[in-house]
């Protein structure tokens, strides 16, 4: 029997994104042939929209700066929430590679723009190079499109910073805190894409002239004071290849500014419609690209020679885009496909063991991930792991003979030679010296006198002791102390101003950042990875009880129950107080009000990962409550895993029987 290819997972998973990324350019290119509608001429009522002209050329050629967003979008396309624990950190994260990136790709496509509407502007406009003159003149740098230029650049500089702030690289998977009373069972209630299309486009509309309207007011300052001079040398140095200029064309003119009001309504417009096709272009590119890993209502491997072996390929991939839509579709497949979950259980003779098995592995990788975190973090490397971790030193080569192994009790022997009695001679003097009554306690003492005597000359007690109360918080500022300092506040007030304000928000460690940190891993965190290896793994084994032929699954309820137990009750410890507060959280509520500090330890998305844990153990406790002694699953194993999902103990004495 010939051995059926197994396509990667990958490779299926790219061609469903080059599909969505065709749709998403689709719409893309019919909001750039609006915009190109709107700037063009209107000499003509039909060329100024029949798409077979100049206008269809205008938007293809505006696409151009769409598709730079699509480029940079693809290449730093992530989906878990960012998860440092402190913002300064991302930024540590984020620069200089994607830092560069953005704000390139933004810089070109905001330049390009720029030509594309400075070509397409009438000659009454005046956005030419150069303005003529008259006969006996020559010709003068025009300022305006100079002006334009910068504006536009400027605006791009916004927009990546707004991208980066933001996250416009995340593509957003929603993750329900699913409990049995919902009316939606479902992991990630995704809304239609038009429909979410539909919703978005007048906030994105308003949005976008809205920030171009207050950089058309800011610019003007900005183009004054630091890019003026800069802009029209750079022109005038392209300008000079084509055209003569006198002189005082080097320096730019002494008025204020050549810009008139229509000018910044014009910069105004074009720069929303500029910002409008970057919106536009991120809308649609993370609305198609976060659809479910469907195919015509299908799954994505559903069409393969081998599907199970295709999901498993993703399940056990590297990169983070992969492995989270192969869970998402194996959640898909547990929670409404019996017939491809009963494939699951049937392929039993699959290399590298049965399907099941590789499904449970992978996903209890996941989760287990969660313990494995909290444990470093409580449990960090000690000092002797680390030494033994390095590799050894290289010493150098030895120079005198090893130690003798000889009686070191033993008398030494006389010398006899005059070089041995000189070794001798020398001996008893250094043992003299070695073996007298110590100095450095009499000189430290004194030395400690001098220093006491004359600081009391200097400074008055009382500012002794502040000094010496000083050096103490400072030692505490600077250790490695996690918990609180209240003193801290008393003694350096201004700290508190400066993190309470926002040149200090960079700089805050606060208790969610630091929890979702922990918990979800970092730079990105696996929410939705998380909760759908959880949901995956209750719902198969639920559905093992009616469809699993075999009977191999039963098996692999007790260590599934023992570590949805495990996690519960490890962060839920976790977060009840083993994660202490850090000194720089000034926001989180004092000791003195408990029940507040309760509800801020409550980070929503740590209570997602909780929620589907607590309410997948209760579900596997209910549904195998009848075999659950059958299967190896009582005392106190029994006793913990409902406690943990929070169930009482009405069928104890059956399942213990």
């Amino acid at each position: 029997m010939a051995v059926v290819a197994t396509r990667p997972y990958r490779r299926i998973l790219t061609s469903t994104l080059h599909r969505r990324f065709v749709h998403a350019s689709a719409l893309t290119l019919l909001v750039a042939y609006v915009v190109a509608c709107t700037i063009g001429a209107k000499s003509s009522f039909l060329w100024s929209w029949f798409p077979f002209g100049a206008c269809g050329l205008r938007t293809l050629l505006l696409f151009i700066s769409c598709l730079a967003i699509f480029v940079l979008r693809i290449g730093q396309m992530h989906i878990g929430p960012r998860t440092t624990s402190v913002p300064s950190g991302t930024l540590r994260h984020l620069f200089p590679l994607y830092v560069l990136q953005t704000l390139g790709w933004y810089l070109f496509s905001a330049w390009w723009f720029s030509e594309v509407y400075v070509w397409s502007a009438t000659s009454d406009d005046e956005f030419g190079w150069v303005r003529p003159g008259r006969s006996l003149e020559r010709p003068t740098l025009n300022e305006r499109p100079i002006y334009l230029h910068c504006y536009h650049l400027l605006l791009a500089v916004s927009q990546a910073v707004i991208h980066l702030g933001f996250d416009y690289d995340r593509i957003f998977i929603p993750v329900a805190k699913r409990t049995p009373e919902a009316a939606d069972q479902r992991t990630h209630p995704t809304v239609p894409v038009f429909k979410t299309i539909r919703r978005a486009i007048p906030r994105v509309t308003a949005e976008a002239f809205k920030m171009s309207t207050l950089m058309a007011l800011i610019t003007p300052f900005i183009y004054q004071f630091f890019l003026r001079r800069t802009a029209w040398s750079y022109k005038l140095y392209f300008a000079k290849l084509f055209w003569n200029f006198t002189r005082a064309a080097a320096e730019p003119p002494k008025r204020f500014l050549p810009i008139t009001f229509s000018m910044m309504v014009r910069s105004a417009t074009s720069g929303g419609a500029l910002v409008l096709l970057w919106q536009t272009t991120n809308l649609f590119f993370s609305t198609f690209i976060s659809k479910e890993p469907l195919k015509r209502g299908q799954p994505l491997t559903t069409e393969t020679k081998d599907p199970t072996g295709s999901l498993l390929d993703g399940l056990k991939a590297k990169k983070e885009v992969v492995k989270t839509f192969a869970l998402w579709e194996l959640c898909y497949i547990s929670q409404r496909l019996p017939d491809r979950r009963k494939a699951i259980f049937d392929d039993i003779d699959r290399t590298g063991g049965p399907a099941w098995t590789q499904i449970l592995n992978a996903s209890a990788n996941i989760i287990n991930g969660i313990n494995t975190r909290i444990n470093a973090y409580k449990k960090p490397p000690s000092s002797t792991q680390a030494q033994t971790a390095q590799p050894p030193i290289q010493t150098l080569p030895r120079l005198t003979k090893p130690p003798k192994e000889d009686n070191i009790f033993a008398p030494s022997p006389k010398p006899r030679s005059r070089q041995e009695k000189l070794e001798e001679a020398f001996r008893a003097t250094a043992k003299s010296y070695g073996q007298a009554p110590d100095w450095t306690p009499i000189a430290r003492a004194k030395a400690r006198d001098v220093l006491g005597r004359a600081s009391t000359l200097v400074l008055s007690p009382d500012r002794k002791q502040k000094l010496l109360g000083a050096a103490q918080e400072l030692k505490l500022l600077t250790g490695p102390s996690k918990s609180q300092p209240s003193s801290l506040v008393t003694t350096f007030p201004f700290l508190l101003r400066i993190l309470r304000s926002p040149l200090g928000k960079p700089f805050r460690q606060t208790y969610a950042r630091r929890l979702c940190a922990i918990v979800l891993g970092t730079p990105y965190g696996e929410l939705s990875p998380i909760v759908d290896a959880i949901e995956s793994l209750t719902r198969l084994l639920v559905a093992s009880l009616t469809e699993d032929t075999f009977g191999k699954v039963q098996a692999d309820v007790p260590g599934v129950v023992r570590l949805f137990t495990q996690t519960i009750i490890a962060l839920q410890d976790f977060v009840n107080g083993g994660l202490n507060i850090h000194w720089t959280d000034v926001d989180f509520p004092p000791a003195s009000d408990p029940d507040a500090q309760s509800r801020a330890r409550r980070v929503p998305e740590v209570e997602i990962v909780l929620k589907a844990l607590k309410t997948s153990l209760a579900e596997l406790l209910a549904a195998f409550r009848l075999y659950l002694g059958e299967v190896g699953l009582a005392g106190k194993d029994l006793r913990l895993a409902r406690q943990a999902a929070g169930v009482d103990d009405q069928h104890s004495s059956t399942s213990a029987s």
